[in-house]
C-alpha cells in the first residue's frame, strides 16, 4: 500500500512548489521586501518571471542543484507526498481530505487514488515527462515558493532515517509548507499525470511522480 509521508500547503488556494537536492537548501536566496513585484529579488522572483512566460514548470538552479517549480492545481493549496514503491514517490493534489470535504463519493475516491498511486501509474501512456533531477545527497527538498526558512531543509535532511520524510514549517503560520524526503542517491525523473474525477468531468486529481532511474 502507498505510504503517506507528508502533507504541505500554503495559506491560500495556490501552492507553487519547488523541488531540489536538500543538501543545497542553504543556497536558496529568499525574496526581500519590495515596493512592487518588479522589484522582487532572489529565487522566488526568478521562479515568478519564468512561470510568467506561460510555462507550467520553471527550471532553474539552487546552488549546484537543478530545481523545478510547479503548481499541480490552484484550488486546495495543499499536496500530499506518498511513497508508491521502492523507487517511485508521488506528489498528489488536491489531497484526499480536500476531496472528502467537497463531497466526493467515497468508493469513487478510493478508486481514483488507487489508480493514481498504483505501482505502474508512472508508466501510463498519459504521463508527461517534465525533466530529471539529480539527487547527489539522495534527499529531496520540496518547499512552498514563499517559504521563509528554506535553509532548514538541509539540517532536517541530515536527521532522516533511511527512506524517511518529514514536513516542516517556517513559523509564519500553522501550515507546514515544506518537506524533505529520502528518495535515494541518483537521478529522479519528474512525470506528470492528470486523472479526471469519474463523478465530475470538471475536476481532476493531479500527480507528479518522482521516479528514480
Amino acid at each position: 500500500m502507498p505510504e503517506l509521508l507528508a502533507t504541505i500547503g500554503s495559506q491560500t488556494a495556490a501552492l507553487t512548489v519547488v523541488v531540489f537536492d536538500a543538501v543545497h537548501a542553504a543556497e536558496w536566496v529568499p525574496t526581500k521586501a519590495a515596493a512592487t513585484k518588479a522589484q522582487f529579488t532572489g529565487h522566488p522572483a526568478e521562479v515568478m518571471r519564468l512561470l510568467a512566460k506561460g510555462e507550467d514548470v520553471a527550471e532553474f538552479d539552487v546552488g549546484a542543484s537543478h530545481a523545478f517549480a510547479f503548481e499541480l492545481e490552484g484550488r486546495s493549496g495543499k499536496l500530499e507526498l506518498y511513497r508508491v514503491s521502492d523507487g517511485v514517490h508521488a506528489m498528489v493534489a488536491p489531497p484526499r481530505a480536500w476531496w472528502c470535504a467537497n463531497g466526493a463519493p467515497a468508493a469513487d475516491l478510493d478508486a481514483l487514488f488507487a489508480e493514481a498511486l498504483a505501482a505502474d501509474g508512472a508508466d501510463d501512456e498519459a504521463v508527461e515527462t517534465i525533466g530529471e533531477l539529480e539527487l547527489g545527497s539522495g534527499k529531496l527538498a520540496a518547499v512552498y515558493l514563499w517559504h521563509k526558512k528554506v535553509g532548514a531543509a538541509r539540517e532536517l535532511a541530515s536527521t532522516l532515517a533511511p527512506g524517511g520524510a518529514a514536513a516542516f514549517g517556517d513559523g509564519y503560520g500553522a501550515t507546514e509548507n515544506g518537506a524533505v524526503a529520502d528518495l535515494g542517491v541518483g537521478s529522479v525523473q519528474l512525470r506528470k499525470r492528470e486523472l479526471e474525477a469519474p463523478w465530475d468531468a470538471e475536476q481532476s486529481l493531479v500527480v507528479m511522480y518522482l521516479t528514480r532511474t
